[in-house]
């Protein structure tokens, strides 16, 4: 069995499109569990409607919790040797679940992931742990997200989700499974349709929940401090891309120069040079990162001119 974990959150508009690509799967042993987050539109009136429709739907409700505490009820309640989580504005081709399942008989893969979309370069093979921990902190081509990835229930055991990151939860909870893994099966089929919606919080005006996203980074530099310390420059080079976008972002919106601000500065600053050294990302960002940790007023100046 596949259980399959929605989260759900002011999504009416998608909700019937994302229940029928999954209800409407070639596979059909499944496990369908939806968490109501304290929507305030008419999201739970249609997911009651769609359990009335399908025997396989589990609606559940709960006051609003945040996407990680969300994502944790979800594992409580999953009964299937697999599970995939699924975005409530996506959807999924109708095969994906036969697809993934497939190819994870072929040598008992512990995680079989595919894309979200476009994708550049040829990742279709078999890693170990070594090889998609690395690939994981590069950041670049196997990235973060829950949804592309089919992942065996057991590696959940255990697992501490901390539920107050809102921003880059999932790319945290990735990473403390790739770190029980064996073989990990990675597929260039675009089996995933991601929806850009203006009202999650990637899209909205920055807010400090983005800040969150520190907690994340911290956590895998020391735990790759810890378990690969060979690894330890490419770590830190993403913890600073990942906090030089964040600020960019901050930037763009003229967010005060708070403590959070300075936080992120100062890891940029301690760890920014790694971004050239590793060659994880581009020359432009290693100049941004520098702009940023060192001069935010003038960053925000500059913000409309830099893209």
């Amino acid at each position: 069995m596949v259980s399959i974990l929605v989260p759900v959150y002011n999504a009416a508009p998608y909700l019937r499109e994302c229940v029928a690509s999954l209800t409407g799967q070639t596979y059909a042993d499944l496990q369908i569990v939806l968490i109501n987050d304290g929507s305030t539109d008419d999201s739970l009136d249609i997911l009651l409607e769609l359990q009335r429709q399908d025997k396989r739907v589990e609606v559940f409700s709960q006051p609003n919790s945040g996407v990680a505490a969300t994502r944790a009820h979800l594992l409580d309640k999953a009964i299937g040797d697999f599970v995939l989580f699924v975005d409530s504005d996506d959807w999924i081709e109708p095969n994906t679940i036969e697809i993934l399942l497939r190819e994870q008989q072929q040598d008992d893969y512990d995680v079989v992931s595919y894309q979200l979309g476009a994708h550049s370069g040829n990742l279709d093979n078999a890693y170990n742990r070594e090889q998609i921990v690395k690939l994981f902190l590069e950041h670049i081509t196997f990235r973060g997200s829950l949804c592309d990835k089919l992942i065996r229930r057991g590696l959940f055991d255990n697992l501490e989700i901390d539920k107050t990151v809102s921003y880059g939860e999932d790319a945290l909870i990735v990473w403390q499974v790739l770190l029980k893994v064996n073989r990990v099966r990675v597929l260039n089929d675009e089996l995933y349709h991601y929806r850009v919606n203006e009202n999650s919080l990637s899209r909205q005006p920055f807010n400090g929940k983005k800040f969150s996203a520190y907690t994340t980074w911290d956590h895998i530099c020391r735990d790759t401090e810890e378990s690969w310390p060979r690894f330890n420059d490419i770590s830190h080079a993403r913890f600073a891309c990942e906090m030089t976008q964040i600020l960019k972002d901050a930037a763009a919106h003229a967010y005060p120069h708070n403590s959070n601000v300075r936080l992120l500065q100062e890891e940029i600053r301690r760890d920014g040079h790694l971004i050239a050294k590793t060659g994880i990302s581009s020359r432009k960002m290693s100049a941004y990162a520098w702009l940023v940790s060192h001069n935010y007023w003038l960053a925000c100046r500059l913000s409309r001119f830099i893209g």
